[in-house]
């Protein structure tokens, strides 16, 4: 008998990641029974990849000790000598990459909403935020699944709660095409509070942020000002500062459609509209 132990902050959410961890790499007896068959070693590396393990063995009143070994003189030669930080390796990119693949249809994967769906799950277990945001809408549109936004946004609060900004972002435009604004506001408020000075893989990502800018063109211009319509107030700088990238968005839709020149004619309006911002 082998006993491994480790505590964590939340033992469900460290279960569900072993589970889908052990089952990813193959070790479920049965897809309908939580049941595994694997070597002991990678269970207990599955435990320690789980996120929010209590380290119990830190102690700080060591940590402090050897703080008072290090003297602070004078700035020399040595201060510009560092270890670089590598960028962390999460074990459910791979997952990830996977489903985004069957849900945009991305390389020899074709179109599969249902078959990205199951695999944003698995990746949502393994500690994936943005498995969030694409979970959420596949029900907020109905892909792969029945169209359903009361879970959508359930989905989306869940993947704030765990520390993802977009999704913050994405309950905010499903309260705007819901008519509701204060909602939408209080959303839009928190994704500005919790997103990161700069793209990550794990609570805003760069193809998050393209969304986003599809959504600022789409909803609060397309939509917005085109009926008289100002995107929300509390918007007004982040919108300022994505300006560019919104513009952007404007003039591939027109170079896409330029047949259409009712579309064209909103477009361009849009465009002024930002180079007033």
């Amino acid at each position: 008998i082998v006993v491994y132990e480790q505590l964590f902050e939340d033992c469900g959410s460290a279960e569900s990641f072993v589970h889908a961890y052990l089952t990813q790499n193959g070790y479920r007896v049965s897809d309908n029974r939580e049941f595994f068959s694997a070597p002991v070693n990678n269970v207990v590396r599955a435990i320690t990849l789980a996120p929010g393990a209590i380290d119990l063995n830190a102690s700080q009143s060591v940590l402090e000790r050897a703080d008072d070994l290090i003297e602070r003189g004078e700035p020399d030669e040595l201060d510009s000598l560092n270890i670089s930080q590598s960028e962390p390796s999460y074990p459910w990119l791979s997952v990830l990459a996977e489903a985004e693949a069957h849900y945009f249809g991305l390389g020899d994967c074709i179109q599969d909403y249902a078959e990205a769906l199951r695999l944003f799950r698995q990746a949502a277990k393994l500690g994936a935020l943005p498995a969030y945001g694409y979970i959420g809408r596949c029900y907020e549109n109905g892909n792969g699944v029945r169209q359903d936004s009361m879970k959508a946004l359930e989905v989306y609060k869940e993947g704030a709660r765990k520390g993802s900004a977009f999704c913050h972002w994405a309950a905010g435009i499903l309260f705007t095409r819901g008519g509701s604004q204060q909602n939408a506001e209080k959303c839009f408020r928190l994704f500005l509070q919790h997103r990161p000075a700069s793209p990550d893989d794990l609570h805003l990502t760069e193809r998050e942020l393209d969304r986003i800018d599809m959504d600022c063109f789409y909803v609060f211009f397309i939509i917005n000002v085109n009926n008289g319509k100002e995107p929300p107030a509390v918007l007004s700088e982040f919108i300022a500062e994505i300006s560019q990238r919104i513009v952007n968005v404007a003039k591939r839709s027109i170079e896409n459609d330029c047949s259409n020149l009712g579309e064209e004619a909103r477009c361009r309006k849009v465009i002024e509209h930002l180079q007033i911002l």
